[in-house]
């Protein structure tokens, strides 16, 4: 090889050499504890849907801070780790396919807020809830275990069945319109004809729900549904 093509073979390789190792740098992201996460919760958020008038949060934890972060020259693939169903508490599957394979798993939770009814101020029992006992507020309810409300109507004349505090989520288990043991008004129509009737709750009720009672006079349980504070209603 003469002098001139060493000292142009000696240039060239100085000049591109440099490029394709950057560029092989650029294929190579980079993926540390925080960016894994917060893929794990933007894939989730994609999946879930808020409820009406509500609001869905995804939190996605569980990776070690101190993780050497992860090179991969390909696009990641998310899945639900071992294809289950997506639920509150999940876990995803991060995988990189390729030369550099692996994978890791991350824990993610499914927070849902909803405007719920709930108690403006203290009630005792016995208490006949009004429209100023209640205001809506945002409430995150995979923490209820109780059935609760969202409309006011639904628990406008109902009776607190236990001492309720200012700010807490009124639920099912705190009221009734219809009380399970106590005595009812049973109203059944056919047509033009009325006929009333007293019996026992056998189930609590709130308005407009289906309740069991006995009648007293007959002795049979039936099904009717809660008409008002202590009134159930059979038939049309």
């Amino acid at each position: 090889m003469s002098l001139r093509n060493l000292l142009v073979f000696i240039v060239a390789t100085t000049i591109f050499l440099p490029a394709a190792s950057a560029a092989e740098a650029v294929k190579q992201r980079r993926f540390d504890y925080k960016s894994l996460q917060q893929r794990a919760a933007d894939f989730v958020q994609q999946q879930v849907t808020a409820p009406e008038n509500g609001r869905i949060e995804v939190i996605a934890s569980g990776l070690d801070p101190r993780m050497q972060p992860k090179l991969c020259a390909n696009d990641l693939q998310l899945s639900i780790a071992g294809n289950n169903e997506l639920d509150s508490y999940s876990t995803v599957e991060i995988r990189c396919e390729g030369q550099q394979l692996w994978r890791t798993y991350v824990p993610v939770r499914i927070y849902e807020y909803r405007q719920v009814i709930t108690a403006a101020g203290s009630m005792m029992n016995e208490h006949v809830i009004s429209a100023g006992d209640l205001q809506l507020r945002e409430v995150n309810v995979n923490n209820l275990r109780s059935q609760y409300y969202t409309e006011p109507d639904q628990l406008i004349g109902a009776r607190i069945k236990r001492r309720v505090s200012a700010g807490d989520v009124i639920s099912a288990r705190d009221t009734c319109l219809v009380c399970e043991g106590e005595a009812v008004t049973i109203t059944a129509t056919s047509g033009n004809l009325t006929i009333t009737a007293t019996g026992v709750a056998l189930a609590d009720g709130l308005q407009g729900e289906a309740v069991t009672v006995r009648n007293q006079r007959s002795n049979k349980a039936l099904q009717a549904h809660v008409s008002g504070l202590n009134e159930v209603k059979v038939g049309n």
